[in-house]
């Protein structure tokens, strides 16, 4: 209680107003903060979440119009393609699949030397793969997979780890190749129009491939059956790597980096499959999905660079309300320490009471024994009314002003009638709203309250429960009059203002505040 008068009495009276404007200003410069920064990620959300709609719908249209092609189709039939050349080399599939990783570990060269039971199949291999260069170095892919009906990866560009793989094998049934065939040969079993099939994968590491510019290869699987004439002849995976999309995001980003703003794919684990360098440093904003795909992407960001000069005058704020809290706290202890100084210190001791009440007259004490004499009633004193008593101590009587006109329900009605009207005529005559009234006759202020703008005090003055104790009338006149100079419209909603304008004006002489 004692640290309570102490600061009351003893602090510096605008103390706390300076403490309320500080918390004030540093929890509006933090909402600022927090509302620019969610903009700004919002932004480059929506534009990532483009950005990869349209890769993935090229990707979807190429594997369409590829596979669709009489090469792909003869490339993997059964008869004279991939599939048959790749039977002739033995009878054993993994014999055959060793010869050919043997022949073409230099990459999608043979190696010179190569068995003769690889005749057929490198005269399907120079018949092919030529256009396959071709077909993919203009596409958004960097290989492609060719998978019989029986799931053997007849062919690859590459020549990765995936070559010469039995997809139906223990050993790499659980591959990503391996799941995009036996999915696609599942729903295979569901549609009637089998070109409708397409599977597209998460990113994840694809069967040990790895690529120049990435050499972790992480990638997408693009998959769809071959039909030729009707019948199934296989499947042709493409692979989309990662360093394509990191190249898409990356060309969004780089305008954004300065701002502080990253993004990175999420794989099939629910972690971020790459950490781009022009990431690094920044943190998660969160994971959006891209609309139609079964992409999901996360956003990076960088709160304190999108904040800009408002982090730094947040931090300024911040510093400054705690000087200021820690010199207040100072000045309320030494204030609490005097107050308790002056409490402890003796006071003299009251003097008795036969020294400050005044001797009475001697004729008036009754003498020793003798009983005092009665009063007559008739010298009671009469009763004093309390309206000559005065003001209680301490205060002064109330009283109702005999002309109080803020107080007037009438007054206050015609301020909102006017109010009312003028913003009907505004918003019949101009075609605009309460906010453009206020922006622009600069009259009321406008304020940002979280995405939208909104007028608080001016709707105050549209319903009389709402009216201010003491109404700002001359702002009220103001409006009316800014109105009426604006809107050269003539009609019953031009004169019902005027005649609104006209009682306000006429309480206010009769007040004689005009």
């Amino acid at each position: 209680m004692v640290g309570f008068k102490g600061w009351a009495i003893r602090a510096p009276a605008g103390l706390a107003t300076i403490a309320v404007l500080l918390c004030l200003s540093l929890l509006t410069a933090l909402y600022a903060v927090m509302d620019r920064a969610d903009t700004a990620v919002a932004t480059a959300r929506d534009m990532a979440a483009h950005d990869l709609g349209i890769l993935y719908d090229s990707a979807r249209d190429q594997s369409a119009a590829f596979s669709s092609t009489s090469f792909i189709g003869y490339s993997v039939g059964r008869y004279y393609g991939f599939a048959s050349a790749f039977a002739q080399i033995s009878p054993n599939p993994e014999r055959a699949a060793a010869l050919l990783r043997t022949a073409f570990a230099g990459g999608d060269a043979p190696q010179p030397g190569a068995s003769s039971a690889l005749a057929p199949y490198m005269a399907v291999h120079d018949r092919f793969h030529a256009s396959f260069v071709d077909m993919i170095g203009a596409s958004v892919f960097d290989d492609l997979y060719l998978i019989d009906r029986l799931g053997r990866v007849v062919y690859s560009l590459r020549k990765d780890g995936a070559f010469g793989l039995d997809l139906n094998d223990a050993r790499a049934r659980d591959t990503p190749l391996g799941q995009a065939f036996r999915e696609i040969m599942a729903r295979l079993q569901q549609v009637d129009d089998p070109n409708q099939v397409l599977v597209v994968t998460r990113p994840q590491a694809l069967d040990g491939a790895t690529t120049p510019d990435h050499p972790d290869g992480v990638g997408m699987l693009v998959a769809r059956p071959v039909v030729r004439h009707g019948a199934v002849e296989g499947v042709v995976a493409f692979r989309l790597p990662l360093a394509t999309v990191d190249r898409r995001l990356g060309a969004l980003a780089r305008p954004l980096a300065r701002r502080g703003i990253g993004f990175a794919l999420i794989d099939a684990g629910g972690r971020p499959a790459d950490a781009p360098a022009a990431a690094r440093g920044l943190a998660p904003s969160g994971i959006y999905p891209v609309p139609g795909t079964p992409w999901e992407f996360q956003v990076l960001a960088s709160r304190w660079a999108l904040s800009g000069w408002l982090g730094w005058w947040t931090w300024c704020l911040a510093l400054a309300s705690v000087t200021g809290g820690a010199w207040g706290w100072r000045q309320a202890r030494r204030s609490c320490a005097g107050l308790a100084a002056e409490t402890d210190t003796p006071h003299a001791a009251p003097a008795p009471l036969a020294a400050i009440m005044p001797a009475s007259p001697p004729e008036a004490v009754p003498s020793q024994g003798a009983p005092p004499p009665p009063v007559p009633a008739e010298s009671s004193p009469p009763p004093v009314p309390v309206s000559a008593l005065g003001p209680a101590p301490g205060g002064v009587a109330e009283r109702e002003p005999a002309n109080d006109l803020d107080a007037n329900e009438e007054f206050r009605r015609c301020i909102v009638d006017v109010m009312t009207l003028a913003l009907d005529f505004w918003h019949h005559a101009k075609r605009k709203g309460k906010i453009e009234l206020a922006e622009e006759s600069g009259l009321w202020r406008v304020y940002m309250d979280r995405s939208s703008l909104q007028t608080r005090t001016l709707d105050k003055y549209l319903l009389v429960e709402t009216l201010p104790r003491n109404p700002r009338w001359r702002d009220v006149v103001r409006t009316a009059e800014f109105v009426l100079r604006h809107c050269p419209d003539a009609g019953a909603e031009r004169e019902g203002v005027r005649e609104a304008l006209g009682r306000l004006k006429q309480h206010l002489r009769h007040a004689e505040r005009i």
